[in-house]
C-alpha cells in the first residue's frame, strides 16, 4: 500500500503526492549575508489514529488539526511519542519509529520571505526507511514555520493509522 502523505499547517492542509512541497511565490532562498543557523532544534510527536472512541489522549495538548480531514477519519489518537529532535544542517537526523522502520528528518536551509514582515522558514525533509534501509516514504521536503506542525501520515498501525508530527523549535 502507498502511504499517505499528509502535510498540515496553520494555513491548512494539503495532500503532497510529490517528493517536493510546493514553496510559495513570495519566499526565496535565504538573503546574501543571512546566514542559517548550523543547528536548530526540533520535536518530533508520533501519533495513533484508531476508531475505538476513547477520544484524544490529553497528552497531545490542543490539536485543531485532528478534527480536520484526513485525520478527521480517527475518532481517537493516542501520543506514542514525543521527542526533542537536534538537528544539525545537512545531516539526516534517524528516529525508530513503532512500525520498525526509520523516520530521517533533515534541515536543509532557512528561506527569508522577501517580504519583511515574514519569519523565516526552515526547509527541512523527511523520509522513512524500511528495517532493510529501502526507501518506504521517499524524501519529501517541507518549508515549515518554526512553531507550527507539518505531519507525514497514512501508515498503517495496529488497526489505524500513524501520524508523524515535526516542528522546528523557535
Amino acid at each position: 500500500m502507498t502511504p499517505l502523505l499528509v502535510a498540515v499547517a496553520a494555513a491548512g492542509i494539503n495532500l503532497l503526492g510529490s517528493s517536493s512541497g510546493p514553496r510559495a511565490p513570495s519566499w526565496q532562498s535565504q538573503a546574501p549575508g543571512a546566514a542559517a543557523a548550523a543547528a536548530i532544534s526540533s520535536e518530533v510527536m508520533v501519533l495513533h489514529g484508531t476508531n475505538n472512541s476513547s477520544g484524544i489522549d490529553p497528552k497531545i495538548g490542543n490539536m485543531p488539526a485532528l478534527s480536520k480531514p484526513p485525520f478527521s477519519s480517527y475518532n481517537s489518537y493516542r501520543l506514542l511519542s514525543r521527542t526533542a529532535l537536534p538537528l544539525s544542517r545537512g545531516v539526516a537526523a534517524p528516529l525508530k519509529l513503532p512500525t520498525g522502520r526509520e523516520l530521517r528528518v533533515m534541515y536543509k536551509d532557512v528561506i527569508q520571505s522577501q517580504r519583511q514582515v515574514e519569519v523565516l522558514r526552515y526547509v527541512i525533509t523527511a523520509s522513512i526507511q524500511q528495517a532493510q534501509g529501502k526507501s518506504f516514504l521517499p524524501l519529501v521536503e517541507f518549508n515549515a514555520k518554526a512553531g507550527e506542525w507539518f505531519w507525514v501520515g497514512g501508515q498503517e498501525y495496529n488497526g489505524g493509522g500513524l501520524f508523524i508530527g515535526i516542528r522546528v523549535n523557535p
